[in-house]
């Protein structure tokens, strides 16, 4: 028997994507297909509709209803329930992109961890050595994804992540990783934050981070500076800073701008939100 053709397959990946942000905005809480139904006041015909992609669910209300109840942005949502991008890549997009600036709260807690185990030598040279550890200088990353750049001659969105192993025959990357960088925003940003991590290894952006990493108490926040400078990293990959002066100058201010970066970058728009907000406040 032939598998039942979906009439509204976008329908039924937004109601995929209700469900993972509710099991993730309440883990530990059995979700049912009921409690994503409640969130357009659908009784359980609907919702079973719904989730089957027989209920065809894209009206302003509709929209507006579930970025509201779901807590997140509004234009993801359209942007989902009209097929322009999947469950997998709206949920990517929910999640975040992860940090491009050290977390205040936690350095203050590694400062602290940091006194106590050298409170007997403590010194303006240790003091100089934890800043030195815990801050992640943009400017060095950028300069160095620019150095990247130059070496393969990118001079023009997008960037085409198969480019680096010509040039750098030790960056190893599979032939499907290679493919899904080349048709999704949320695969092309987790392999460069891939390739941000082989190059951060290969240089010694931070001299002392090596034997510091092996004092037990500090991993995590090492850790999580090394989240920072591999985001920043891939963010400047993807989109430099000159190459977006340059293209913001192109664009066609009749409309929308962001959606216009996103598709000369090949990323999303949350991606290039990001990365302005970034650029502005650096």
């Amino acid at each position: 028997m032939k598998n039942e053709v979906t009439k509204f397959p976008h329908s039924a990946s937004l109601f995929r994507f209700c469900r993972r942000v509710l099991d993730q905005k309440y883990g530990g809480v059995r979700i049912i297909d009921q409690d994503v139904g409640q969130i357009l006041g659908f009784d359980p015909a609907d919702c079973s509709h719904w989730k089957k992609g027989k209920k065809n669910v894209r009206s302003i209300q509709a929209i507006k209803g579930i970025a509201t109840y779901l807590g997140v942005d509004e234009r993801l949502v359209r942007d989902l329930a009209a097929g322009e991008v999947s469950d997998e890549e709206a949920y990517f997009e929910f999640t975040g992109y992860g940090p491009t600036q050290v977390d205040a709260k936690l350095m203050e807690a590694a400062k602290k961890e940091y006194y106590r185990m050298y409170a007997a030598s403590w010194s303006k040279e240790r003091e100089l050595e934890f800043r030195t550890l815990f801050t992640v200088d943009k400017r060095v990353i950028a300069a160095f994804v620019e150095e990247i750049h130059e070496r393969i001659g990118f001079r023009e969105p997008p960037f085409y992540i198969p480019e680096l192993l010509a040039v750098y025959p030790d960056l190893l990357l599979n032939a499907e990783q290679l493919s899904d960088a080349g048709t999704r925003s949320d695969f092309r940003y987790r392999l460069a934050v891939s390739i941000a991590e082989h190059f951060l290894r290969s240089r010694e952006l931070s001299p002392s981070r090596e034997a510091a990493s092996a004092v037990e108490g500090l991993q995590k926040y090492l850790a999580h500076v090394d989240e920072v400078a591999a985001n920043l990293f891939a963010f400047y990959l993807l989109s430099p800073t000159a190459l977006l002066h340059t293209e913001i100058a192109k664009l066609d201010v009749a409309y929308d701008l962001i959606s216009q970066l996103a598709e000369k970058f090949w990323v999303s728009k949350s991606f290039v939100n990001r990365r302005l907000k970034e650029l502005l406040v650096s």
